[in-house]
């Protein structure tokens, strides 16, 4: 017990202090104060001392720390006084041991050791019940006790149910407060947790002051639910909290006399006529984290079973926070990853054409499919200088954000020599080495790298370890280009091969990345190079019917299994000319 020192304040005849005024509260032994106490008595009290003595040491046996009285000790007395009517003392002995420490808590009052007196906040004097008298009040469980246990099993069940049926910290408290209270046939009920315990974020972000946050509540009366549950809410901590931070809560307590109850009843709301609560410890990880409260209108409300039951379901509660609070880190990273993923993949649609140009001559179409939120793939149109016009066509050798990522340095090297290197092969070769120089072992990019020349309608082009492309005459016959070349950002220097074709009117080129042959359907297969060209083959002649008619052939292919890898198409074709009208005018 830890009391504030007495040993150098001025004292009456009596043994009481004279006044304390506002010194400094320092710890103090209970015999000390003890003896204090007793020699305030006459010496034929004696047996007003033994009886504090026995509830000082019935009172430290109970908690973590040493007793120290308090204000709000309603419950630890009528717990005392509940715990020797139930071992048989008589009600004269009941009485004298509850003026007993009426005494005490009174002399502690008035030598400034405590702010209240207990028993004059509380009503203490209230008429015990006997244990049939408790179980005629109420019992969830009654019966012959193995229909008891098995209707505690049963609910208990019930009650795991619905811990596992709700994922997240939140709804699993209100599911299971709402549960215990159905099985149980009560009504209202709300559950406290330590903000310490991180289970429960406060909207302001900073924790209440007496460390408590209201986690869930259900079925609560006018005067706790006004005001955004404000008596609920509010700092100072309540005499379960109280109880709860000493260490002293350590099983279902049935004699609560709600202090917030009262409160809020002095605002003139309806309390239900609700005025007490049984409270039950909720534990995780050998720690005491919160307290879970079931309210009534009289004190010794629920049965030894029912408390039972509750204590049994606070600890189901509190192995359920565990999961769920892991649960809830798992949502927050991942919404937190999603929302990553979802910049970087607006930043990498950002670095691809709008739309396709207008090219006199020619018509244009590409196509993306990313197999993630995000793409290695990547293609894109410039403009160049003398009416040329560049095409490229990549692919990074991996899937998702990182892929993404070193793309996009791709891109910069490739768009800022663009317009300065007219030849393709030469791009690749600066691109390659600027690549190898990030030091970025990990990744290397395929690339297809073309200038058409609309004038003269040529193509020249370069490979970097990408797959060849298509060309489609205008019989509908489909060849292989020639070309070849290390993927770039491997090795240093390398020299690239340049090719060059002239496309003749109605002849379609088609590039593409590996993703477009390596697409599985439901047997495993892959489509093919061989399959493609076939495709290709048996399409409309303009870029765009063409397009759609690869998009469906690969639709049909795959059905419903999912993409392991990005697809990328981008198709060029060289126009038929207008065909003459019957006058001669084109």
């Amino acid at each position: 017990m830890q009391l504030r020192s007495t040993s150098k304040l001025p004292r009456s005849k009596s043994g009481n202090l004279q006044n304390p005024g506002k010194r400094e509260a320092q710890p103090f032994k209970q015999e000390t104060v003890l003896e204090r106490f007793a020699s305030s008595l006459p010496s034929r009290k004696k047996t007003i001392v033994q009886d504090v003595k026995e509830y000082v040491e019935w009172a430290d046996s109970r908690g973590d720390e040493d007793f120290n009285p308090d204000s709000s000790d309603d419950a630890a007395i009528r717990t005392y006084l509940l715990d020797r009517h139930f071992k048989g003392e008589p009600d004269l002995a009941l009485n004298r041991i509850r003026s007993s420490l009426g005494n005490f808590y009174s002399w502690l009052k008035v030598n400034g050791l405590i702010a209240e007196n207990p028993f004059e906040k509380y009503n203490l004097n209230s008429r015990f019940i006997s244990q049939k008298q408790a179980l005629d009040k109420h019992d969830a469980f009654a019966g012959p006790s193995d229909e008891r246990e098995l209707a505690q099993l049963r609910a208990l069940n019930r009650l795991a149910e619905s811990t596992n049926r709700s994922p997240d910290v939140q709804s699993m408290l209100n599911d299971s407060l709402e549960t215990i209270l159905e099985v149980m046939d009560l009504h209202t009920a709300w559950i406290s947790l330590k903000t310490d315990a991180g289970f429960i974020k406060t909207p302001s972000g900073d924790p209440p002051a007496h460390g408590f946050v209201l986690a869930a509540a259900h079925n609560l009366p006018s005067s706790l639910e006004q005001s955004d549950r404000f008596y609920l809410k509010r700092p100072p901590a309540c005499n379960c909290q109280k109880l709860l931070n000493s260490g002293r809560l350590k099983r279902g307590i049935n004699i609560f006399e709600c202090s917030r109850l009262q409160e809020a009843a002095a605002t003139g709301s309806s309390t239900d006529e609700l005025k007490f609560h049984a409270s039950v410890p909720i534990n995780t990880n050998g720690q005491t984290i919160g307290v879970m409260n079931v309210a009534a209108r009289e004190w010794q409300f629920l049965s030894a079973s029912d408390l039972q039951f509750m204590t049994a379901g606070a600890r189901q509660i509190g192995g359920a926070l565990e999961r769920a609070r892991l649960y809830d880190q798992v949502q927050t990273q991942h919404t937190h990853l999603t929302n990553e993923l979802d910049m970087v993949r607006k930043v990498q649609v950002s670095l691809l054409p709008d739309k396709l140009p207008r090219i006199r001559g020619y018509g244009l179409a590409a196509y993306w499919k990313p197999a993630y939120e995000t793409s290695g793939d990547y293609y894109n149109v410039y403009k160049l200088p003398g009416g040329r016009w560049g095409f490229i066509v990549a692919d990074v050798s991996d899937k998702g954000a990182s892929a993404a990522l070193y793309m996009a340095m791709a891109h910069g090297l490739i768009r800022e020599r663009v317009e300065f290197e007219p030849s393709p092969a030469a791009l690749l070769s600066q691109v390659n080495r600027a690549l190898f120089d990030l030091d970025i072992k990990t990744n290397f990019v395929t690339s297809f790298y073309g200038i058409l020349d609309p004038a003269n309608s040529s193509m020249k082009y370069a490979l970097a370890g990408h797959p060849r492309p298509l060309l489609r005459k205008a019989s509908g016959q489909v060849e292989t280009l020639s070309g070849k070349g290390i993927a770039l950002g491997i090795i240093p220097e390398v020299e690239y091969e340049e090719m060059n074709i002239s496309m003749e009117p109605g002849e379609t080129l088609v590039t593409f990345t590996d993703g477009t042959t390596d697409a599985n359907n439901p047997l495993r297969e892959t489509f093919e190079l061989t399959q493609l060209k076939k495709a290709v083959g048996l399409a409309p002649t303009s870029p765009n019917a063409l397009l759609k008619h690869l998009k469906t052939t690969l639709r049909d292919w795959v059905k419903q299994e999912p993409n392991y890898d990005d697809i990328t198409i981008l198709v060029i074709g060289r126009k038929l000319p207008a065909k003459s009208n019957l006058n001669g005018s084109k």
